[in-house]
C-alpha cells in the first residue's frame, strides 16, 4: 500500500512540475513558423521620434533580427510618436496586426499611465508578450553651459536659480523632473509637451530650454561632443548606483540630496526601479504562441550576434539585455504599487490627474 501512495505522489510531482517545464522549453515548429513569415515584413513600430535612443536601438536590432526569425522576413523601423509613447501602444493593442508582423517598443513609464487608470489608457500591459529589452535606462541630468548654472546644488536651497528643464508627457523624463521639483524643492521650470528627446536637444541647443533628464545610454550616442568638449555638463545621477563611463570624473547620485527614507523611497520607487523596465519590445494579445515564442528566441539571438554588438560598441549603444520574463515581472510590480507609495507619487507621476 505504501509503495502504491509513494508510486501515486511521485507521478502527480511529475505531472505538476516537470511536466510544464518541457511543455515551456517545447522546440518552435520553424518549418511552419518559416512558411508564415517567408516573404513577409515585420515592422518594429517606435513609439518616440527618430533620432533618439529608442529609434537608434530599434534601427540596430532590426538589421538583425530577421536574420534569426525563421523564414528570414524583412524587418523594417516606423516612427509613431506621441504622448510619451501611448498613441502607438494604443495603436499596437487595439487596431495593429495579432498575426507577428508587428512588433511595439514602447517606454516603460506608460505603465503609471495604467497604475492610475488615465483616460487616455486603451491597453493592459499584463496582456502583452514581452520580447525582452536590449538595455535599461541609467538618468543622468544634463545641462548646458550657456544655462549659468554649474552644479545642482544652485538650484536647491535659499536662493535658487531657476533651470528649465525640456520633458515629454506622461514618461520617465518628466517623472523624474518633477520628482526633482517636488521632492527636493529644487526650483525647475518644467516646459513640457515635447514628442521624443531628439526636439528636447534641439530646444537645449538653441536655448530653449537648460536641461533634460534622459538615459545615459542615448545621450553618449547622440551627444558625446557635447560633453567632451563642457558646453553640456552633467549633475547629478538618478540611478541606484554610480555610471562607470561618464565623461565628469565626480557626478553626485540623487540619494545624496534626500532627507530621509521616504523621499529615498519615492526616487526608488517612482523613477530608479521603472527605469529597468524602459525600453520594452512588445507584441500585442492574440498572436499565435509559436510565432511569439519564435520572436522571442530571435530577439535574444539577435542581441549575442557579434556583429551587433561590435556595431553597438562603435556605436556607443549600450546592450545589456533583459529577458521578456524578467520584464513582465517588473511590470506586473510596478502595477502592483502599494496603495500607500501609489498615493504618494500620483501628483507626481500623475500631475493634474
Amino acid at each position: 500500500m505504501k509503495k502504491t501512495m509513494l508510486g501515486v505522489i511521485v507521478c502527480l510531482l511529475f505531472w505538476t512540475i516537470w511536466v510544464p517545464i518541457f511543455a515551456a522549453q517545447a522546440p518552435v515548429d520553424e518549418k511552419a513558423v518559416a512558411d508564415f513569415y517567408r516573404g513577409k515584413t515585420v515592422t518594429i513600430l517606435v513609439g518616440h521620434s527618430a533620432g533618439g535612443g529608442f529609434d537608434t536601438y530599434a534601427r540596430l536590432i532590426g538589421r538583425y533580427l530577421g536574420k534569426y526569425v525563421p523564414g528570414n522576413p524583412n524587418v523594417i523601423v516606423t516612427n509613431m510618436p506621441g504622448a510619451g509613447t501611448m498613441i502607438s501602444v494604443n495603436h499596437m493593442y487595439n487596431s495593429g496586426a495579432r498575426d507577428g508582423t508587428l512588433i511595439n517598443s514602447f517606454d516603460g513609464g506608460i505603465v503609471t499611465q495604467q497604475l492610475y487608470k488615465t483616460s487616455g489608457v486603451k491597453f493592459d500591459l499584463n496582456k502583452l508578450f514581452y520580447l525582452g529589452a536590449p538595455d535599461s535606462f541609467l538618468y543622468i541630468m544634463a545641462v548646458t553651459k550657456q544655462s549659468g548654472i554649474t552644479k545642482f546644488d544652485e538650484i536647491l536651497g535659499t536662493n535658487p536659480k531657476e533651470v528649465r528643464i525640456g520633458a515629454v508627457p506622461n514618461i520617465g523624463i518628466e517623472h523624474a523632473s518633477l520628482l526633482i521639483r517636488n521632492v527636493l524643492g529644487a526650483k525647475v521650470k518644467l516646459v513640457s509637451g515635447y514628442k521624443g528627446t531628439a526636439e528636447i536637444r534641439m530646444a537645449m541647443k538653441s536655448g530653449e530650454v537648460d536641461s533634460v533628464i534622459t538615459d545615459w545610454g542615448s545621450l553618449r550616442v547622440t551627444n558625446s561632443p557635447d560633453f567632451e568638449s563642457g558646453e553640456w555638463l552633467i549633475f547629478v545621477q538618478l540611478t541606484e548606483k554610480p555610471i562607470e563611463d561618464l565623461p565628469q570624473k565626480t557626478v553626485p547620485l540623487i540619494y545624496q540630496y534626500t532627507k530621509d527614507d521616504e523621499q529615498r523611497e519615492l526616487f526608488r520607487m517612482g523613477i530608479i526601479n521603472p527605469n529597468q523596465y524602459a525600453r520594452p519590445y512588445a507584441l500585442p494579445p492574440g498572436v499565435p504562441a509559436e510565432r511569439a515564442e519564435a520572436l522571442r528566441l530571435a530577439f535574444e539571438k539577435a542581441l549575442a550576434d557579434e556583429k551587433l554588438l561590435a556595431e553597438a560598441k562603435k556605436a556607443k549603444v549600450g546592450i545589456n539585455p533583459l529577458s521578456g520574463d524578467k520584464i513582465r515581472e517588473l511590470i506586473a510590480a510596478g502595477l502592483n504599487m502599494s496603495p500607500k507609495m501609489r498615493d504618494k507619487l500620483r501628483p507626481i507621476l500623475l500631475p493634474g490627474g
